[in-house]
């Protein structure tokens, strides 16, 4: 299964965002893998809608 986590910083240690939308960044983890990495949400600035454009 693949989870995407909502992270104030790309770390794992992060502290997650309290807001899906308007994350700075993911952390997307592969639980078969073990693996993670991290991808920058491109709408956490944006004026509106930035839950639907992420």
């Amino acid at each position: 299964m693949i989870v995407a986590v909502p992270a104030e910083e790309q770390k794992l240690d992060s502290p997650l965002c309290v807001s899906f939308g308007r994350a700075p960044y993911y952390c997307i983890f592969d639980t078969e893998k073990q693996k993670s990495s991290f991808i920058a949400n491109e709408a956490a600035q944006s004026p509106g809608g930035a839950g639907i454009q992420a």
